[in-house]
């Protein structure tokens, strides 16, 4: 390893938390060294797969003998992302409390950039699960899913509670879920009202059945694009 090479890792931190014994993968995040089982990286995320089996990555601090990720000397450099952030991944994986959490929205927040930027499918789903476990008003979750793209899938029986709710959205919820949701929300609505007379009179908006919603609703974001 050459001299300037070994001064500037000595200037680097080992991460308090994640510098595990045993680990067998190396990562730069700002100043500090994480050093981490691979298997669950490389389990959940082709983007850490390609890390891992390809050339060192660019800016990594590397000697001739290592492979990308298997010394200090060769950590892949994660780019933007906070160590902060990259140990709540973490946590995930190591959380010593099987499937029991408890996190606070925010963590969870943190979680779903993480694992948006780097393909955990499953982590995503996850942080999805345990988001549906906290108290969120109905507008404010849905402004969330939507400031990070979740699937439809997500959104659609949110979408629906607004359809059949009493109430229409007022300006406030409306400029909280964009003008183009909106849209979508109000011909619904009128939509589902517009449907035959049951005995002679309209059917209440809790009346109608969930499957009914969903189709009309769908049918619209289809539309709207």
């Amino acid at each position: 390893m050459g001299s300037e090479n070994s001064t500037v890792i000595d200037h680097l931190q080992r991460n308090p938390h994640y510098y595990l014994s045993g680990g067998d993968a190396y990562f730069l995040v700002e100043n500090q060294i994480f050093r981490v089982h691979r298997y669950f990286l490389e389990r959940e995320s082709h983007v850490f797969q390609e890390w891992f089996q390809g050339p060192a990555a660019p800016g990594a601090f590397r000697n001739g003998e290592s492979r990308n990720g298997e010394s200090e000397s060769a950590a892949i450099l994660l780019r933007d992302v906070t160590p902060a952030a990259f140990e709540k991944l973490l946590d995930v994986f190591y959380n010593p409390k099987y499937s029991v959490y408890g996190w606070p929205i925010e963590d969870w927040i943190t979680i779903i950039q993480v694992a948006q930027k780097w393909e955990f499918s499953q982590v995503l789903e996850l942080a999805l699960r345990e988001l549906e476990k906290i108290e969120i008003p109905l507008i404010s979750r849905i402004a969330l899913y939507q400031r990070f793209d979740i699937d439809r899938s997500h959104l659609l029986p949110l979408y629906g509670k607004l359809c059949t709710r009493p109430k229409a959205l007022d300006y406030q919820e409306s400029n909280a879920i964009g003008l183009a949701t909106t849209v979508v929300i109000f011909n619904a609505r009128e939509r589902l009202r517009a449907r035959p007379l049951k005995d002679g009179k309209s059917l209440l908006p809790a009346e109608f059945q969930d499957s009914e919603v969903y189709m009309v609703l769908t049918d619209l974001l289809v539309t709207s694009g």
